[in-house]
């Protein structure tokens, strides 16, 4: 087969002025410091009989240890449960990482990272995450590079998108939807079912907060994310993907990496390549078929990170029946709500346009906007919705990203 190609640079979303991704330069972040290092853990010793104060198993107290304990926690005057120093999880988590936080570089509420943790807050970069209140994804100055390939035999023309880009923002803008609040749906959470069944509702003692998610103590995971996240009930993975041995605990174990970057140009890349040195691997986690999501390891020819490997089979710790692979747009799970899906565990490389959870959907907060024509009812109801999702590009146009219409 013979073909001639030309290139069409073409934007997904026509918009009278847009920021460029202008500023972000990329630099190092240092990340789980502060209070997410247990040193208690990092320097217990084996062996040897404990005789006394000083005995053989003994570990020296570190005194750093309790600056940081009492960073987050009161014992005497404390506001909120698990003696936190603020009035809510999030209220403690954002004196740090949020507007007004003066503690980290890292700013989750709106989603960027400062050039120094001073309360200057002059902004260095766009999180990989985007931001609760707030995110920098451009995205409505989403492109992408289309192919065009001409069959000389049947004339049939084909075309194929690649070099897709999503620009970051100068300034953060109000999310239009975010990963954390009180009682909603944990959407897809249970098995496989032929009655219907949207998901978990959540309660005021089980709503998604930060700590669902991440161990403020620290766990040597990446980002310090729960192998099992909290309220999910997940527990039937026990195969660690890193070592191809049984974990102690069911759960989705994801490699740390030495080198951290936290910032992104292109909100289209969805994996983490500063993670790629040290934690490459070709097993993957998908789903075992379209009739069964539980997350299965696979292998894939180029190898990826940690990170790109896994993340889709942790996000169905909670979002149970969403891992889907190829071939589930054609073949019925079963469910009575989420019956034929997308593929959800596919991984190609660090720079493709994976079929996965992160490829589409940021995991903090999106900025995304969507008009009425846009509106998607929730699982399992007939309201529509302008949320958009978490979703990387204006009104469901990621699809375009990959898709040529």
């Amino acid at each position: 087969m013979s073909s001639n190609k030309g290139v069409l640079r073409t934007g997904l979303m026509l918009v009278a002025s847009f920021a460029l991704a202008l500023f972000f330069g990329v630099s190092p972040a240092s990340a789980d410091n502060g209070p997410h290092v247990s040193k208690a853990i990092n320097s217990a010793t084996t062996g040897g009989a404990v005789t006394g104060s000083n005995g053989a198993g003994a570990v020296h107290i570190d005194q750093q240890g309790a600056d940081r304990c009492a960073s987050c926690h009161r014992a005497h005057t404390a506001k909120s449960a698990y003696l936190l120093a603020s009035a809510s999880q999030e209220a403690l988590c954002f004196t740090c990482h949020g507007d007004g936080g003066t503690g980290s570089v890292l700013n989750v509420q709106s989603g960027v990272q400062y050039s120094a943790a001073d309360g200057t807050k002059s902004i260095n970069g766009a999180l990989r995450g985007g931001g609760f209140d707030a995110a920098a994804l451009g995205s409505g100055a989403a492109t992408k590079d289309i192919y065009a390939s001409v069959n000389t035999t049947t004339g049939v023309t084909s075309h194929r998108s690649t070099n897709q880009y999503i620009p970051a923002l100068s300034a953060p803008v109000t999310t239009t939807s975010s990963h954390l609040g009180g009682g909603n749906v944990i959407w897809g959470n249970g098995p496989l079912t032929g009655s219907s069944n949207p998901g978990t509702v959540t309660t005021s003692a089980t709503k998604l907060e930060c700590g669902s998610c991440h161990d403020p103590h620290g766990n040597t995971q990446y980002r310090i994310l729960k192998p099992v996240p909290v309220g999910s009930n997940f527990a039937t993975v026990t195969t660690n993907t890193n070592t191809g041995v049984a974990n102690a605990t069911a759960g989705i174990f994801i490699k740390d990496t030495a080198y951290k970057i936290y910032t992104t140009t292109n909100y289209w890349i969805a994996a983490d390549q500063a993670a790629l040195a040290d934690t490459a691997t070709t097993n993957t986690l998908g789903g075992t078929s379209t009739v069964d999501p539980t997350p299965k390891i696979k292998t894939v020819a180029t190898a990826v990170d940690s990170y790109e490997a896994n993340v889709s089979a942790w996000c169905t710790t909670c979002h149970t029946r969403y891992l889907a692979p190829s071939g589930s747009w054609g073949t019925s799970s079963g469910d009575a709500i989420f019956t034929y899906r997308h593929t959800g565990d596919q991984v190609g490389g660090e720079l493709s346009a994976n079929r996965n959870c992160a490829q589409c959907h940021v995991a903090h907060g999106s900025n995304a906007a969507m008009n009425a024509n846009s509106a998607v009812e929730y699982p399992g109801g007939a309201t529509k919705s302008t949320d958009s999702r978490l979703l990387r590009v204006d009104n469901r146009v990621v699809c375009l990203m990959c898709h040529n219409l």
